[in-house]
């Protein structure tokens, strides 16, 4: 499964689903720089579901997993010590108060749009921007793999 991770500043980062919780928010954390001391969770766009990651057993990986298509898209979330998702997304075609209402639904708890920015971090490689290029096209060569070896 082809998971798109929207976050930032309208910024995508696609995700191979077919392996655990934790390297997926690992995953995720090393390429947005996010902090390992937030709470991350992942919300379909569609609903507001959210993939409750974090937990013993992910909603999303036990029963949902065989009823969602094999791409999804979906929000990046940070959850407060509250409960409270907010998403980690400035992109307001995506993120909607039709949005933000399916998210308060489905997470039972209140949503504030919170506005981020992507940490940069002085680079004194010239090559930087190519390796981090690379890394992001062998993930979705690695994805594009699985999926045509599933369709066969």
């Amino acid at each position: 499964m082809l998971i798109e991770v929207h976050y930032g500043e309208a910024s995508v980062l696609l995700v191979n689903g077919n392996c655990r919780p934790v390297h997926i928010l690992n995953y995720i954390r090393t390429h947005c720089c996010l902090s390992s001391t937030i709470k991350l969770d992942l919300c379909l766009i569609s609903n507001g579901e959210p993939f409750r990651l974090a937990t013993p057993e992910p909603n999303f990986f036990s029963t949902e997993r065989r009823r969602n298509p094999a791409h999804v898209h979906c929000v990046l979330t940070e959850i407060d010590d509250d409960g409270t998702y907010t998403p980690l997304l400035n992109d307001t075609t995506l993120l909607t108060n039709d949005f933000l209402a399916k998210l308060k639904k489905a997470t039972s708890s209140k949503t504030t749009p919170k506005l981020v920015q992507k940490p940069g971090k002085p680079s004194t490689n010239p090559f930087d921007d190519e390796g981090k290029r690379r890394r992001s096209l062998k993930s979705v060569a690695i994805a594009a793999t699985m999926m045509h070896k599933n369709n066969h």
